[in-house]
């Protein structure tokens, strides 16, 4: 998933959609509302590690069941967005790591705008367990296993690990007004 570095930044979803599409990111819609196509330039702008992934001369996946996006509606607040690969986040305050986070959230829902992940209010404080630091968890520190945010792009079909976004895409990306983009694996 890709998601500004501030989680209070926000791009309207047509704007980003405008963007990737223009770089030939994203290729023609795969439903009504946020769902695409890999485009021809995914190998271009998102480096993949391994042989798993194979492309076409067009820089399209060949396979049906290969990458492709969605760009979910900008939310009014930052959202954290979690899996089963999350690890315990690092308390902004002493870097103690907060293992038993989950007990801390309320119990996971399915995110209203994309059923993909688990979410939650991003403002909801996490209580650091060594030095009593109370914290929204948009400021703890998630690694590369969770992120918070208003808007993101999920890159679905690709494991944790096996691709990053390219310096071409970030800044792209970060072109859009929003400041600094980011990136982080979530498995469902």
């Amino acid at each position: 998933m890709l998601t500004t570095v501030d989680p209070l930044q926000a791009v309207a979803q047509p704007t980003i959609v405008g963007l990737l599409t223009e770089l030939g990111l994203v290729g023609p819609r795969r439903d009504a509302v946020a769902s695409f196509d890999a485009g021809p330039a995914l190998g271009a702008l998102v480096g993949f590690t391994g042989c798993a992934v194979q492309f076409d001369g067009a820089g399209a996946p060949e396979a049906t069941h290969g990458p492709w996006l969605h760009v979910p509606p900008a939310t009014m607040e930052p959202r954290l967005r979690w899996g089963r690969n999350t690890r315990p986040p690092r308390c902004p305050t002493c870097s103690a790591a907060l293992h038993a986070w989950r007990e801390h959230l309320p119990a996971p829902e399915p995110g209203a705008d994309d059923p993909r992940g688990l979410c939650c209010d991003a403002d909801l404080p996490l209580r650091c367990d060594t030095c009593g630091s109370a914290q929204p968890t948009h400021r703890w520190r998630w690694g590369r296993h969770a992120g918070a945010g208003r808007s993101f792009v999920l890159i679905e079909e690709v494991f944790p690990g096996e691709a990053r976004p390219l310096s071409a895409l970030l800044q792209a990306l970060e072109q859009l007004g929003a400041g600094t983009w980011d990136y982080f694996y979530v498995q469902d």
